[in-house]
């Protein structure tokens, strides 16, 4: 009998940074640090399937010591109960809006579906409740390597960076390119890009295509400065959500889809019919609500002294 392959061995979408740093570019994409003490992850799939087989390559590296939800919406925050890392971590205000079980479950029936997962399974899950919350900014040490990570408001009010510092990425989640802004405020987006703008990477480890280099990031955020002008002349002509949902969103959809993106055939394949337009009205009334008032009202990356340090 011949041995079974080592897990996502040649798949294509798992890209190496580095001899310890690992994504799994599918939906959303799925980032591994491992250290001489075990493992760090950062999300995790949303499909069932494609988590399980994640699951088996990080057994691969090492103990699953910690997974990070780096944030509430339910592609990036369900693959946690399949992973089963010692202590999940996410951001006081990510818990608080993480699904209930059946909310979860419904994003599996639905936008989220994938024909491969058993309904039975989808019926019986239960979200996985972060064992620790942190405000600001969290410093922790695993197997001598330093991460530090920090709320990053903008796609979500409470999205966290983890930055591995030693290994020299950060993994941004969806602070990178997307054309959906439904739960976050595009001016802390701004502050929050040009923050990671000056860490000391090599690699911005983003969820929804491949991972950028520090001028991709710059490119994006001058792309979605142009949006938030472009809201404030939409604003003033009385343009309505619906209407640039329409014509094609707050960011072009189209464009943004031709990033190159591994994972692509991974979306679930109900998504763009079931949440595109109503993603894009929700975008423009965060950028209408982010246009009426003074940008200084938005908040910012977390800066200052970390709250928690872990060792």
């Amino acid at each position: 009998m011949n041995a079974s392959a080592p897990a996502l061995q040649d798949d294509p979408r798992l890209i190496r940074l580095s001899d310890d740093v690992y994504v799994f570019g599918t939906y959303p994409y799925s980032g591994l640090v491992v250290t001489d003490d075990g493992c760090l992850a950062i999300d995790g799939p949303m499909s069932p399937r494609l988590s399980a087989q994640w699951k088996e390559f990080i057994a691969s590296k090492g103990e699953l010591r910690y997974q990070v939800y780096c944030e509430h919406h339910s592609d990036h925050a369900v693959s946690a109960p399949i992973l089963q890392p010692e202590v999940l971590i996410a951001s006081e205000t990510t818990a608080a809006g993480l699904d209930t079980d059946e909310a979860a479950r419904e994003a599996m029936r639905t936008w989220g579906f994938y024909p491969d997962t058993d309904p039975a399974f989808i019926d019986a899950y239960e979200m996985r409740r972060p064992d620790l919350t942190y405000r600001g900014r969290l410093n922790l040490v695993l197997g001598g390597k330093r991460f530090t990570l920090f709320e990053a408001p903008g796609h979500t009010m409470g999205s966290t960076v983890v930055h591995a510092v030693d290994d020299r990425v950060a993994f941004i989640a969806d602070t990178g390119t997307t054309p959906a802004i439904q739960s976050g405020n595009p001016v802390s987006w701004l502050t929050t890009i040009a923050l990671l703008e000056t860490l000391d990477v090599d690699w911005y480890v983003q969820g929804h295509s491949d991972p950028l280099r520090r001028d991709d990031l710059h490119y994006w955020r001058t792309k979605l400065l142009a949006a938030l002008d472009q809201a404030r002349a939409d604003a003033a002509a009385g343009v309505t959500p619906r209407e640039i949902a329409e014509r094609g969103g707050v960011l072009s959809v189209a464009e943004l889809m031709q990033v190159p993106f591994v994972g692509r055939d991974d979306m679930p394949p109900r998504l763009r019919d079931a949440a595109g337009a109503q993603l894009q009205e929700w975008g423009a009334d965060r950028m209408f609500e982010a246009v009426g008032v003074h940008p200084t009202d938005a908040p910012g990356a977390a800066l200052g002294p970390a709250l928690r340090e872990i060792v």
